[in-house]
């Protein structure tokens, strides 16, 4: 499984609905476990029973995730987290604001890699290789 996987389980995630995405792998329950993504929270386990999908062609049961197998996402570079340690930081946050004004720091240039471009098959929207070629339909 790939970053790839995960980025179209992402965008099909968001194109779907939270709700219709994670019904639709069996899930009936939103799970504890968040991924976050460029600000936006999603449904760890679903997108990795999805993603995993995509790559072999059969996405994982709900019963087949364990917090372990999380660490796949985690070994992709994606923040994986429990809703709890995401919420932490913004009580904490608030109760130690000051009234004084702060002057606001230069942005530090961002150093991470530009997120590739995922390109799909208009007839089957599986991934194109990276000729162009549908596997399946070419």
């Amino acid at each position: 499984m790939t970053r790839i996987n995960v980025l179209t389980a992402i965008r099909d995630h968001d194109l779907q609905g939270a709700v219709e995405f994670r019904e639709a792998l069996g899930f009936a329950e939103p799970s504890d476990e968040l991924l976050v993504e460029r600000g936006k929270r999603y449904d760890a386990r679903a997108l990795l029973a999805y993603a995993y999908g995509k790559a072999t062609g059969t996405p994982l049961d709900p019963e087949e995730i364990s917090y372990e197998s999380l660490g796949v996402l985690r070994d992709l570079e994606f923040k994986v987290a429990s809703r709890d340690e995401l919420d932490r930081p913004k009580a904490a946050a608030t109760r130690t604001r000051t009234s004084t004004p702060r002057t606001p720091r230069a942005a530090a240039p961002s150093r991470s890699k530009p997120e590739p471009e995922v390109r799909l098959c208009p007839t089957c929207f599986m991934q194109l290789s990276v000729v162009g070629t549908c596997d399946n339909c070419d």
